[in-house]
This record gives C-alpha cells, sequence and structure tokens, in this order.
C-alpha cells in the first residue's frame, strides 16, 4: 500500500492489524547489535483528535536515537480534518525494551527472520511547526508480530503517545510497527 492509501485510511480510521508478543529480555541482539524501531500508525485520544505518527531509528541497552514526523488533527468531518499541529519529533531517552511475554515454546525470542515483537518505552521531544518545542513526550511503541506467535497481552499493535499536561493518545488500530533484530552498529553504551 502506498503512503497516501495509507494516510487515506487512517485518517478514515480504517481495519486494523493483528496483535502479537514476546518474551521479556534486554534490548541487544544476540551478537550485540543494536535494534531498529519503524512504524507509521494511526493515534487518537479519548475525544476528537489524531495522531498520525511515523518513525525509525535505533536502541541500545543505555541508548535511543532517531525520530520522524507527526501529524495532530480533529476528527471534524468533511475530510480534509483540521490540523493542530505538524512536525517532528526526535528521540531522547531510552527507558525500556521488553520482548513480547506471549510466543511459542519453539521461539523463546518470538521472532520471525529478522523481525521481533515487543515494547519499546523512550521520551521525544516534538518540534510543532511555528510553535515552541514539547519536551519530555512518552512513546510506548508496540509490536505484535502473528507470524511469530509473539504477543504482548492487554497492549494494542501501535503507539501510545503522552503528552505532559497530559493529553494521550492510544493505538487505533491502524498502522505498522516492528522490531529489527541486530539493526545497526555493535552498541557501545
Amino acid at each position: 500500500m502506498d503512503r497516501r492509501k495509507f494516510l487515506k485510511r487512517a485518517a478514515a480510521g480504517s481495519a486494523a492489524l493483528g496483535s502479537f508478543s514476546l518474551l521479556g529480555g534486554n534490548a541487544l541482539a544476540e551478537d550485540g547489535r543494536r535494534k531498529g524501531y519503524e512504524f507509521v500508525v494511526l493515534s487518537r485520544d479519548a475525544g476528537n483528535e489524531g495522531l498520525i505518527i511515523s518513525g525509525n531509528g535505533t536502541f541500545g541497552s543505555q541508548s535511543v536515537d532517531g525520530g520522524g514526523k507527526f501529524d495532530h488533527f480533529r476528527f471534524q468531518p468533511p475530510p480534509p480534518f483540521p490540523v493542530v499541529a505538524t512536525g517532528s519529533w526526535r528521540a531522547k531517552k531510552f527507558i525500556s525494551f521488553t520482548l513480547a511475554p506471549v510466543h511459542p515454546p519453539s521461539n523463546p525470542e518470538g521472532r520471525h527472520g529478522v523481525y521481533q515483537a515487543g515494547i519499546l518505552k523512550m521520551t521525544a521531544d516534538f518540534h510543532p511547526i511555528g510553535h515552541g518545542t514539547i519536551k519530555d513526550v512518552m512513546l510506548e511503541v508496540v509490536c505484535n508480530l502473528g507470524p511469530a506467535g509473539a504477543n504482548n497481552p492487554g497492549k494494542e499493535e501501535g503507539v501510545y503517545v503522552t503528552v505532559p499536561g497530559p493529553h494521550e493518545f492510544m493505538p487505533s488500530g491502524t498502522g505498522v510497527t516492528i522490531f529489527i533484530a541486530g539493526k545497526g552498529s555493535s552498541d557501545d553504551d
């Protein structure tokens, strides 16, 4: 699916992806290399606001890098929905990474090829165009990996975003998150 189609579906709040999980563990692959993360998702608050957020980067046992773009809007028909803020974000602080706890006994790391399920927690600074930086935004990236039989119970695939204040966005079931085992150079942390 191309980006335009995805964003169109996200704005319409279309169908969700499946959920999956992994075994608790540390952020380094068995070869000592950093893991990668990639996502494009739609998250929603408890009211009528949405957040399309994309990101990619790498992380190790004590650090995280990368960032992405965001588009904060109101679900106020007819489309196009009004934009509240748009801009970029940058990863700042690694909090934790855990592998999904539910997985087949034959797959204790919940991997499928180079992909792996789990939950990454980090803080980030958001840089909305024409506005001041929003510091210490909490991002919780959840990847459930069906082909691996891995699942994070009670956590929907997507990105949970908590803006200080707090203003919380939760996954809407639209989008993709993935962790890539052994991406990047060795972890020097």
